[in-house]
């Protein structure tokens, strides 16, 4: 198990529960907890309430309930119908069916990947973008003696994982510019540390579709990973294996990009891809010498 998987399950502890009463939370928030209980309550209620109604309620000063929902109001979050009552409003459903992609893409994914697993016999990921981190979606682990695994929801730099250079190709300059600082964090001897650097490395991923993490993020242990797109054509996951590298195992380096990238192929058709871009990563892949293919 690698050392990035341990120190992230570490980061993921849950909250512990005492005598059957959930912990009190380290650090409060009362406004916070207040918004929270509007948003929920309304969420199990359907009729519109007014003010008054959710103050006595939820036993929350009318002042209060007043101001939250009308912050909410101006953000989408709550509306008012015609009575004057409030409801839950459209920018949840918006959040909701980004969350609902997300988790369809998970369930999409999954037999393609326990597929490429069974085939390389390592630990096969999707990654999806998450702010200036990839979230990690999904892990499977082969039917092996020794794997590598990390946990589900756990949060990774974008530039030395070979899953987030994946994404990143497929960016523009000036998307890239916004998630990732000019000096980038060394996590290995090997990482990529200027993002000019890293910018003209990506450009080899954007013709072949193949993307490496050779010791970058952790010393002894490789990545080969893949972009996944949309019915858009937009990059939404990078997917791929992960391993320890040892001199067996570069011998299967070409054989392990093919399978990488016909498992995003297969996952991108999918959910919807339809474009030319895994055909046009053949052709480049083709052109380019072997040597060439695997230094990255």
């Amino acid at each position: 198990m690698s050392n990035r998987a341990r120190s992230n399950r570490k980061d993921g502890r849950k909250r512990t529960e005492t005598a059957g009463k959930p912990a009190r939370p380290r650090y409060a928030a009362p406004a916070v907890d207040q918004a929270l209980d509007i948003i929920e309550f309304l969420s199990r209620n359907t009729p519109a309430y007014g003010i008054n109604e959710l103050s006595r309620t939820l036993n929350i000063s009318t002042n209060t309930v007043f101001r939250i929902l009308r912050r909410l109001t101006e953000r989408g979050y709550t509306e008012q119908d015609p009575s004057g009552g409030y409801r839950m409003g459209t920018q949840f459903f918006a959040l909701g069916m980004r969350l609902y992609t997300r988790f369809e893409l998970r369930l999409r994914a999954r037999p393609h990947l326990e597929k490429l697993a069974a085939d390389t016999h390592e630990t096969c990921q999707i990654h999806v973008p998450d702010k200036d981190r990839v979230l990690v979606l999904d892990c499977l682990i082969p039917q092996a003696e020794f794997f590598l695994q990390t946990t589900p929801g756990s949060r990774f730099h974008y530039h030395p994982n070979a899953f987030g250079k994946a994404i990143l190709a497929f960016l523009s300059e000036t998307e890239i510019k916004d998630i990732l600082p000019e000096k980038l964090a060394s996590l290995a001897p090997k990482t990529i540390t200027s993002r000019r650097q890293l910018l003209s490395h990506l450009k080899q991923v954007r013709e072949t579709g193949i993307a490496y993490d050779m010791e970058e993020y952790s010393v002894g242990f490789f990545c080969i990973g893949s972009p996944v797109f949309d019915v858009t054509g937009k990059v939404v996951a990078g997917i791929g294996i992960t391993g320890v590298l040892r001199p067996p195992v570069r011998r299967q380096f070409p054989q392990w990009e093919e399978r990488v990238l016909s498992c995003a192929e297969h996952i991108s058709r999918d959910i919807g891809y339809s474009g030319n871009a895994f055909k046009e990563f053949a052709t480049n892949r083709a052109k380019l010498s072997p040597k060439r293919s695997r230094s990255k």
